[in-house]
């Protein structure tokens, strides 16, 4: 049975609506397939009413930005699977941080005004009036299609990354309130893809741990482009912490290789996997 518990829709920074996800899914093997749209579960709804045309398990989910140490200085996301979608607590958490993104996109409109993207502040203000949902991905994309850079990296490397023309700092809820949100809507918390945040391993084994102390449950193991060795080190800090191991794509567009929907190695024999979890719905 093929599992992917990572990936995103047109709810968030994806390509694809839920439908055309589910088809994709379909198309690719997908037994069950979690959406989990960057703050958001605006296409939960969609996917699990298309669920049974596709013969794929739709999983709701959410992925959830937070700020992580003392000084605020780290970024991680959050995974929370098998959630109550329609959490009221919930909702209201997602809607503060979309708003949030929001205020972001519009002062990076106009920091790219500033620096000479003629016209930006205008058309971010309206890309961010006309949609619930604006991430960096939208202004790289905003930027590419400008003809401004070459590709999404130079997009972000010149501009919308730290230490680029026109960045402007997250702000997050902290690691410990986005598990505690999770939990409460009766999901599982997993940390995200833990090897793409940059740090050595000593940082990122208590960064696990102190996400285990606020109540996180499980942690990705297997995820496009992770180094093997760099799997059986979380594999191992999985069976240390007494987490369960997920796995996924990460799925955002068909056009980008290094993300394919469905496709990740298995996960280790050692771990317990998350869909062993008693909390896990098997509709």
């Amino acid at each position: 049975m093929l599992r992917d518990l990572h990936s995103h829709t047109t709810a968030s920074d994806g390509s694809l609506t839920a439908k055309e996800l589910l088809t994709l899914a379909a198309e690719r093997g997908v037994d069950e397939l979690a959406i989990t749209d960057h703050d958001s579960v605006d296409s939960v709804d969609e996917a699990i009413e298309l669920s049974s045309s596709y013969n794929v398990s739709v999983v709701p989910g959410v992925e959830i930005s937070a700020t992580w140490n003392s000084k605020g200085q780290d970024t991680v996301h959050i995974v929370g699977l098998q959630i109550n979608h329609e959490h009221a607590g919930l909702q209201s958490f997602l809607k503060t941080i979309q708003s949030k993104r929001r205020d972001r996109a519009a002062e990076m409109g106009k920091r790219l005004e500033e620096a000479g993207v003629k016209g930006a502040q205008p058309d971010i203000e309206y890309l961010v009036d006309s949609q619930p949902m604006v991430c960096r991905t939208h202004l790289a994309q905003y930027l590419l299609e400008r003809g401004e850079v070459k590709n999404f990296g130079d997009a972000f490397k010149k501009y919308l990354a730290k230490g680029g023309k026109a960045y402007v700092k997250d702000e997050w809820f902290d690691l410990e309130d986005a598990v505690a949100m999770i939990r409460q809507a009766g999901g599982i918390p997993v940390l995200a893809h833990p090897t793409r945040y940059g740090m050595g391993s000593n940082k990122l084994k208590r960064l696990i741990e102190q996400f285990k102390s606020f109540g996180g449950l499980g942690i990705e193991t297997c995820y496009p482009n992770i180094h093997p060795g760099q799997k059986n080190l979380l594999a191992d800090w999985s069976k240390q912490f007494e987490l369960y191991a997920s796995q996924g794509s990460d799925f955002h567009s068909p056009d980008k290789p290094w993300a394919l929907l469905g496709k990740f190695a298995p996960l280790p024999e050692k771990v317990t996997p998350v869909w062993e979890s008693p909390t896990w719905s098997h509709k």
